[in-house]
């Protein structure tokens, strides 16, 4: 950090800051930094435009899984929401395998709910559990997984029952990441890729949706016996819950 600042003519703390999320640079400070790392083409580019709108209060960047995991990673509260497919937070190994775009994204290390316990919201919609993602032997661990930390008290798992009147903002994935000192982000799963925004117009009315869920969402007894029907139906050969690959995900 040191180097990069002489290199640049600055101060060490004026550049910390912007590493830290404290400050944002300029545009032509960004291109500064880029041609010291020897980014150039295409990223370059890509990058001096995002700075250039980085101070847009409604902006959206789309992103991968790298972003996310460190949202994850750092955020002192989490809500989540799967209505298709249960939250990463919440999905093992094996589900996580089913459901990754590529076998090397599944084998990353990501943080799980035993990390940010106490600061995590995780909802997950009956959907989500009657999918038979990876096949039944895979399903039934999921829900087994779901349904011990549903009884314990290290995490705050809810389920939401698929029989509720439409309401908007309720079919999509979505996360909601708070930190200590820096701006809330949302978080949003879409066909092919992922978006998010930290416009506290944008985040406020997930907000209002998460509220809507927690209403929505099925006390512990009651979610504990859903689960314990979904195991059932996974444990019938043939049962009514037909087997989800990869590519239908």
């Amino acid at each position: 950090m040191r180097e990069l600042a002489r290199l640049l003519g600055m101060t060490p703390g004026f550049v910390t800051n912007w590493e830290r999320g404290l400050r944002l640079p300029k545009p032509e400070d960004v291109g500064a930094v880029l041609a010291h790392c020897r980014v150039i083409g295409e990223d370059r580019r890509r990058i001096v435009e995002m700075a250039r709108g980085a101070r847009e209060q409604d902006w959206i960047a789309t992103g991968g899984e790298a972003a996310y995991r460190e949202w994850e990673r750092t955020a002192r509260r989490v809500f989540a929401w799967g209505p298709e497919l249960v939250p990463p937070l919440l999905q093992t190994s094996g589900y996580a395998r089913a459901v990754c775009p590529t076998p090397r994204a599944a084998e990353e290390e990501r943080p799980e709910w035993r990390e940010v316990r106490g600061r995590c919201v995780l909802v997950v919609g009956e959907t989500a559990l009657r999918r038979r993602i990876g096949g039944a032997e895979v399903m039934a661990e999921q829900v087994r997984h779901l349904s011990a930390l549903l009884e314990g008290e290290e995490a705050d798992v809810r389920v939401v029952p698929a029989e509720q009147e439409y309401q908007p903002g309720l079919g999509r994935a979505f996360t909601i990441f708070d930190f200590a000192s820096l701006p809330s982000i949302v978080h949003e799963r879409l066909l092919s890729e992922s978006a998010s925004s930290s416009s506290p117009a944008r985040v406020a009315r997930y907000r209002e949706v998460a509220e809507t869920l927690l209403g929505l969402a099925l006390p512990r007894w009651s979610a504990s016996a859903l689960l314990e029907s979904v195991l059932r139906e996974l444990s019938v050969p043939g049962g009514s819950m037909g087997k989800v690959t990869r590519g239908e995900v």
